[in-house]
C-alpha cells in the first residue's frame, strides 16, 4: 500500500502548510515511505487524485486541508475499491471532520490515528454532475457564503458568523419545489434547504444534526416560512446547534432530493454553483474506504 499526502498550502490561512512541516518531520523520523503532492490552484487536488487512482493499484490518500480540498479529492476518485482516504484536519472550519471519529487536537495525533485505524465504509453525495462529502445547500447558506467570501477579516469563523447574522437579519423567502425519494412535487416557501452527509457548516453550525456519514441516507433539513419577529430567537437556536427545536424546521431521512431552484444558485462543501434549474441530490452508489 502506497501512502500519498495531498496538501493545500493555503488551506486554513497556512495551517495546512504548518501541519505538513510537522507531519513530514514525524514521517522521516520513523522512516515511513510516502509521496507528497502540493496543490497549486483550485481543482489541482482533484486532478492529482484522478491521476493517482487511474492506475488500478491500492493506495491511501491522506488529505491536509479543509472541506474544499477533501471535496476535490472525492471528486477525483476513479476507482473507489482501491482507495483509502484519511484526513489531517487543516482547514479553517473542518466541518466534515465534525461528523467523523478523527481526533483534532494536533496534526500528529490525527496522523497516528490515520496510520493505525481500520478503514470503514462511508457515504458521499451526488449533486448534479459533482460529488459532495459534507453538505449541499440552497437559500440562506448560499447567500451567507457569497457575503462571507467578500469579507477580508483574518478569522474565517468570525467572518462566517458575521455574514450569517447580517444575511439572516435581512433575509428573503425562497419559493421552490421539492421532491423526496421520487414522491410528489411539493411547493415550499423556505429560508434555506440543506442536504447533509455531514452535520455542520460554517465552522460548526449544525444544519443537519441527525446526519450520519455511514448510514446510507441523506439528512434533508429545511426551514419553512415563519413570522419575522421570531428571527433573532431562531437565529440563536441555530447558532447554538438546536435547529431541530424550531417549529418551522422539517428534517427527514431520504435517499434522494430534487429541488427546483428559483435563482439557479446552490452550494456544495462551500463551493458556489450557478446556472442550474434543478438541484438533483442523491446518496452515492459507491462507498469510500475511510480512516475515520
Amino acid at each position: 500500500m502506497t501512502y500519498h499526502f495531498i496538501y493545500n498550502p493555503v488551506a486554513g490561512h497556512g495551517l495546512s502548510k504548518q501541519n505538513w512541516i510537522l507531519v513530514k518531520k514525524f514521517l522521516l523520523n520513523i522512516d515511513f515511505k510516502f509521496q507528497v503532492h502540493e496543490t497549486q490552484n483550485e481543482g489541482h487536488a482533484e486532478a492529482i487524485t484522478k491521476y493517482l487512482t487511474s492506475k488500478n493499484q491500492p493506495i491511501t490518500i491522506i488529505c491536509l486541508g479543509g472541506d474544499g480540498t477533501i471535496s476535490e479529492i472525492v471528486n477525483g476518485i476513479q476507482n473507489f475499491n482501491i482507495v483509502t482516504l484519511g484526513i489531517i484536519p487543516s482547514g479553517s472550519g473542518n466541518d466534515f471532520v465534525t461528523a467523523t471519529k478523527i481526533p483534532t487536537q494536533d496534526p500528529i495525533t490525527s496522523l497516528k490515528f490515520a496510520l493505525t485505524t481500520i478503514p470503514r465504509k462511508i457515504n458521499y453525495i451526488n449533486v448534479n454532475d459533482r460529488r459532495a462529502i459534507n453538505v449541499v445547500g440552497f437559500g440562506l447558506d448560499t447567500e451567507v457564503l457569497k457575503f462571507y467570501y467578500k469579507l477580508k477579516w483574518s478569522s474565517n469563523r468570525m467572518r462566517y458568523k458575521f455574514a450569517t447574522i447580517v444575511k439572516t437579519l435581512f433575509f428573503k423567502w425562497h419559493h421552490s419545489e421539492i421532491r423526496i425519494d421520487n414522491g410528489a412535487w411539493t411547493p415550499v416557501t423556505s429560508l434555506l434547504l440543506s442536504v447533509g452527509n455531514g452535520i455542520a457548516i460554517g465552522g460548526g453550525i449544525k444544519m443537519c444534526p441527525e446526519a450520519k456519514i455511514d448510514d446510507d441516507y441523506l439528512n434533508f433539513t429545511y426551514v419553512n416560512k415563519f413570522a419575522r419577529i421570531k428571527t433573532l430567537p431562531y437565529l440563536k437556536k441555530v447558532m447554538d446547534g438546536n435547529i431541530l427545536k424550531l417549529r418551522a424546521v422539517t428534517s427527514v431521512k431520504c435517499k434522494k432530493v430534487e429541488i427546483k431552484l428559483p435563482n439557479k444558485t446552490y452550494q456544495y462543501d462551500g463551493t458556489i454553483v450557478q446556472g442550474s434549474d434543478v438541484m438533483n441530490v442523491s446518496i452515492g452508489k459507491e462507498k469510500i474506504n475511510f480512516l475515520g
